[in-house]
Formats: C-alpha cells, sequence, structure tokens
C-alpha cells in the first residue's frame, strides 16, 4: 500500500507540525504496529527504510521493546511508502540474539548487502547487548554469518555488567557502520559506557570499532563521553566542512554536569556533536536540542541527504500530553548557520 501526506515532493518540501503525524503512519499496518527506530540506505534511486515493530495488541508499548521485529519500507521520494512486512527477528534458536533484535544499519560493500544490529538473548534475561551481522544478496532479506555474533563487549574499553554495577544493563547497542573518510577500512559507532568513571550519569559514551572488510571487528577508544548515562542511535555524517554526530536520549540520562549548563526544555529528543575534523575533539553542539522546536518528541532522528539537500526524520515518541506515538515523520528540512549548527526548518 503507497500513501502518504504529499502525493508528491513541493518544491520547497516544507513541512508543519501537523504532517509530523503522517509520513510511514501511511502503511497498511498503521492500525497495526507501532514503528521506533530505524536506519535508512540508498541504491538505485530507492530509499530503504528498516524499523524496529511490534503489535499494538501488546496494549502497553513499554511492551514493543521485549516483542520486536524488523519491518521494511522502501520509497522513491520518501514520502510515499511501500511496506515489505517482516525482514528480520530475533534467533529462532538458542542464540545471542534469541531474545531481541534492535537497532543497527545497513551498508553496501562489493554487491553484498551487510545488516548490523543489535542482539539480547534469555538466557542473560536481555542484561546484555551485542552486535550482530547479517548478510543478504538483496536488500530485502538477511541471513546471519555465522551465528550472527561481529562484535562483543571489550572490558578493557567499555563497561561490563557486574553485581556492584549502578545500571542493570550492559550497554552494546545501536550500530552505525560506516566507510572511514580517510582510510581503506570501516568504522562501527555504538552506544557503550566507559568502563570507569565515578558519576554514573557521566559514563556514557559513543563506542567505536573498526574493521577492514566488516567481518572481523574490534573495539577502539571511545569518540566521545563524559555528560550523559547513555547516548544512543548515533549517526556519523560530513556537510560540507563539519563532521556530526547525531545520538539521542532522555532527561534521566543527564549528568548534573551537562544539567547547569543547559537552557533548554526538560524533554527526550535528538541533538549532535560536531566536530572540524573526523579525528575530533567532538563537542556538543551548544543551547537546547535542536529537536526541542517540535512539540512532539522527536527521537533517534537520521539525517538524510537528497538532491544536494539535508533533511531530518525521526520517530515520533510522545506528543505534547505524553501520550506514545510510534510512528516515523516525513522528512523535515534542515538549516546550517554560518558556524555549521544545525536548526529544523517548520511552516
Amino acid at each position: 500500500m503507497r500513501s502518504g501526506w504529499h502525493k508528491s515532493i513541493p518544491k520547497d518540501w516544507s513541512c508543519s507540525a501537523k504532517e509530523l503525524r503522517t509520513g510511514l503512519k501511511c502503511f497498511l499496518f498503521q492500525q497495526a504496529k507501532w514503528l521506533w527506530d530505524f536506519w535508512i540506505s540508498n541504491d538505485n534511486d530507492i530509499w530503504y527504510c528498516y524499523f524496529l515493530q511490534a503489535d499494538k495488541s501488546l496494549k502497553d508499548p513499554d511492551l514493543r521493546h521485549n516483542n520486536v521485529t524488523h519491518g521494511l519500507a522502501t520509497s522513491k521520494d520518501l514520502i510515499n511508502w511501500e511496506y515489505h512486512g517482516t525482514v528480520f527477528a530475533p534467533s529462532k534458536s538458542e542464540n545471542f540474539d534469541d531474545y531481541t533484535t534492535w537497532t543497527g544499519s545497513i551498508i553496501k560493500n562489493k554487491n553484498k548487502w551487510h545488516y548490523f544490529y543489535t542482539g539480547r538473548n534469555k538466557k542473560e534475561n536481555g542484561s546484555k547487548q551485542r552486535i550482530g551481522h547479517a548478510i543478504g544478496d538483496t536488500p530485502y532479506s538477511f541471513n546471519r554469518y555465522g551465528n550472527g555474533l561481529a562484535l562483543d563487549l571489550d572490558k578493557n574499553i567499555y563497561q561490563e555488567l557486574e553485581s556492584d554495577n549502578y545500571w542493570q544493563d550492559r550497554a552494546m547497542r545501536d550500530p552505525w557502520v560506516m566507510k572511514h573518510p580517510y582510510e581503506n577500512k570501516f568504522i562501527m559507532a555504538y552506544t557503550a559506557r566507559a568502563s570507569i568513571h565515578n558519576d554514573p550519569y557521566q559514563c556514557g559514551v559513543i563506542g567505536m570499532a573498526e574493521s577492514n572488510d566488516l567481518y572481523e571487528w574490534k573495539s577502539i577508544q571511545p569518540l566521545f563521553g563524559g555528560l550523559f548515562s547513555q547516548l544512543e542511535v548515533p549517526q556519523i555524517f560530513k556537510v560540507k566542512n563539519k563532521w556530526y554526530c547525531l545520538f539521542c536520549n532522555h532527561p534521566e540520562d543527564w549528568s548534573n554536569e551537562f544539567k547547569k549548563n543547559y537552557n533548554g526544555p526538560n524533554k527526550r529528543g535528538t541533538h549532535y556533536l560536531i566536530a572540524d575534523k573526523f579525528e575530533g575533539p567532538w563537542n556538543l553542539a551548544p543551547g537546547p536540542y535542536f529537536t526541542t522546536s517540535s512539540e512532539i518528541e522527536l527521537y533517534a532522528g537520521r539525517v538524510i541527504e537528497k538532491d544536494n539537500k539535508f533533511f531530518f526524520m525521526a520517530f515520533l515518541h510522545d506528543d505534547q500530553n505524553g501520550n506514545f506515538i510510534g510512528e516515523i515523520s516525513n522528512p523535515i528540512p534542515i538549516s546550517f548557520d554560518k558556524n555549521g549548527l544545525m536548526s529544523l526548518e517548520f511552516n
């Protein structure tokens, strides 16, 4: 089923507040499933959007995290979408990912589609997260590479789950995989926590790993940390002479160090790091989270480049009354000021 707020992309491609409630909501299964974290790829002018989905028959949206599969939709314009059903799910046999498969990313290399994701298993009651890897000859179906495990946690760099930990889970999720901008290798950014930090609300980091071939991975030092308990769903990209790393989190993830200098609203959202070089130093963009201009909470956002312009899409978390939505937005134009700082362009 193809549907959307616009039949075609307007020339100025502007976005009003009510149009945020369209996007992927227009699927055949719009009344049956919640949609949330997603990742997008383009190949031969077709956009592939993969997303976490769960049945609304669960009634309670908080139950979606442990009852999740991956869906796929395709589009030629990022407005009108065709739903292709479920393309990935937890392992049916005992495995590191037999409980849940969460957020990931996809990259095409040598005519193969490499699908990275977060896995949790039943034996550990989902307490430990690991990075998985599946491969497809097409972008419509994937098979795990071996047992699927691409990267486990390096406790010399990142925080392992111990009995005396403040946190009850081991963070290692949301892999964003891309080619290294200068070297002949690949990099992975993911949600993690530092192995040692006195304040649990400052231990959240953007974890990093590298690979020469997408098959064998090695953890390296984190990209950024020190202000939050977690930085979810990273995405690294470049616009002109600036580098950016998107992330999202909740006010309960904010450290006192961050809150004492923050002058924005107390709401979850998407924000970003900025750097002059890929190697850093990376700094938190100043001011409020750049999604707080929307009344609806825009979470786990992605930046997409189309026709030499940049747009933002996000999953719609809560409305202004605190009710969970579980849809994905239409593209929202992004503007950049003279310092490279981003803002969303609403009507």
